[in-house]
């Protein structure tokens, strides 16, 4: 039996973690009775690794069936990080889905050169030690000072990593290293929009970084959170849902 929503929240979780990095989020949607869906990546999570081609654009048709499987007509997606360039993608091909987006430390350049030598570095690495290798940096790299001097946070973090395959991981490194460009698109925006960065993310997607996407998308909204680094939602998720509560109140 397929349940019809008209309206819902999508929220995309960042690499290498999964849909509780949002629990903050739910309990505020609850609240206020509004709709969402939350959903693992291939490989993360609950959800078992896939054989499909490691892309963006098949994590996107991955969930987008998720999001028919619901019965779901219009979403408003919250993407942190690999979230955001999913939105990207599900703009460019799904695009009458979307009656607004919230993107969360991310960018819309495709990687460097040596971002991608990095990424595939990493993947080498991964094979021949094991996943403790990426887990200790996207610790180190995710998080603000302040996030790491709260154990529990940390603790709360690294099991959402371990849940993590090697296999899903590996595939993930891949479509992230090969994603597009997305710059080119955001003029043809003409959603609400919500940009958020991390104001201690000097490592991943600096506030400058994610600024330009705001910057190249007409109307969008921009805001800095404090004690946050690249992943605002779960690391100062007060802050984050009162701007998430603003936004969303114009949509529903």
């Amino acid at each position: 039996m397929k349940v019809y929503i008209p309206k819902a929240v999508l929220f995309l979780h960042a690499f290498p973690l999964c849909f509780d990095m949002f629990s903050e989020q739910f309990k505020l949607l609850k609240e206020n009775n509004i709709p969402y869906i939350a959903l693992d990546y291939p490989g993360f999570g609950e959800e078992p690794p896939s054989r499909m081609k490691p892309d963006i654009e098949n994590l996107t048709d991955y969930v987008v069936s998720k999001i028919d499987a619901f019965g779901v007509e219009k979403i408003v997606p919250v993407g942190v990080s690999m979230g955001g360039y999913i939105i990207f993608d599900m703009w460019k091909r799904y695009k009458d889905l979307i009656e607004g987006m919230v993107l969360v430390s991310t960018r819309a350049e495709a990687d460097t050169q040596e971002s991608r030598k990095a990424r595939y570095e990493l993947i080498e690495k991964i094979r021949i030690e094991g996943k403790e290798i990426l887990i200790n940096v996207m610790l180190e790299n995710q998080t603000s000072p302040v996030t790491k001097e709260n154990p529990k946070k940390m603790r709360k973090l690294r099991c959402m990593m371990e849940r993590a395959s090697e296999e899903g991981l590996v595939n993930t490194l891949k479509a992230l290293a090969e994603r597009p460009d997305n710059r080119e698109i955001l003029s043809s925006i003409d959603v609400p929009v919500l940009v958020i960065a991390g104001k201690d993310d000097d490592k991943i997607t600096p506030p400058k970084v994610v600024k330009e996407i705001a910057e190249g998308i007409k109307g969008a909204e921009y805001k800095e959170l404090e004690n946050c680094a690249h992943l605002p939602p779960f690391e100062n998720p007060k802050a984050f849902n009162k701007l998430l509560m603003s936004f969303l109140k114009r949509i529903f």
